[in-house]
């Protein structure tokens, strides 16, 4: 479904009845992928998932300029956490519980922290927030950068699916793993390479996780090779109260251990109630 928030055409999808829970993609994701979760979330919660602006079916900042003729505002955390606020002020949805995987962890801190009056609860899925960098995840960001710059959706689609799951997922589930790759393949690159250095600013310049003020749950990948390991411990550390639930996954728990991940989610859930 199609509906005019923050300025911009915004893609979601909803399902279910009772107390919201918004589900936030990760990088060269959109909404489609979180088909192992909305069919059993909703059975006790209203489910809300949407396309972050510049995936899947909502407005990239550059085509939306052009169509306006305007300059396209540059991307950024407060921009895509302001989204989430207009898309649910659009849907009359007064507060939630916000999951936000990889890239969406970042969006939920955000919006947790502008927005606490409509934040419940915070899940990080995937979303290592905080922990220094190390120097080979800045070799891999340079890498990152010189595929993003040749936009060819099949190599981008290719790189981040394998990245993303355990090493041998992808040979013991083909059907998953072709699954997960096909919904990157959906997407439109043009803007990767300006949401990704947007995303490097802000994960190296953070606000205080202290800050939060809600019930939070950091789910994570014991063998998730695009999220620093120390980011477990700093971001338990720092968010008082924090529950951790660590999965034997990559960096896509969803996808990887669905059954696992969801009981996690729906556990936390059940304890805001």
């Amino acid at each position: 479904m199609r509906i005019s928030a923050n300025g911009t055409d915004m893609n979601y999808e909803l399902a279910g009845e009772g107390e919201c829970l918004t589900l936030i993609h990760g990088f060269t994701d959109n909404l489609n992928m979180w088909f192992g979760q909305t069919p059993q979330f909703s059975k006790t919660c209203k489910v809300l998932t949407y396309d972050v602006r510049g995936f899947g079916l909502t407005e990239r900042q550059e085509s939306r300029a052009e169509v306006a003729g305007d300059d396209a505002v540059p991307y950024s955390i407060g921009l895509f956490a302001d989204d989430l606020r207009e898309l649910l002020r659009a849907l009359d949805i007064e507060s939630v519980c916000v999951l936000g995987y990889s890239m969406g962890g970042r969006i939920a801190l955000e919006f947790a922290l502008r927005y606490p009056e409509m934040t419940r609860g915070v899940i990080f899925s995937n979303s290592g927030i905080g922990a220094p960098v190390a120097p080979d995840m800045v070799e891999r960001r340079k890498m990152m950068e010189g595929v993003l710059e040749m936009a060819d959706i099949n190599m981008i689609a290719e790189i981040m699916t394998a990245a993303s799951f355990s090493p041998d997922f992808g040979q013991t589930n083909p059907e998953a793993y072709q699954k997960y790759k096909d919904i990157k393949l959906q997407n439109d690159p043009a803007d990767y390479l300006s949401v990704m250095r947007m995303l490097v600013g802000a994960v190296d310049s953070l606000p205080d996780l202290a800050r939060l003020a809600c019930p939070a749950l950091i789910i994570a990948g014991e063998r998730d090779g695009l999220m620093e390991p120390e980011a477990v411990e700093h971001m338990k550390t720092a968010i008082k109260g924090a529950d951790v639930v660590m999965l034997p996954t990559g960096h896509a728990s969803a996808i990887e251990m669905p059954e696992e991940y969801n009981r996690a989610v729906l556990d936390f859930i059940a304890r805001l109630e």
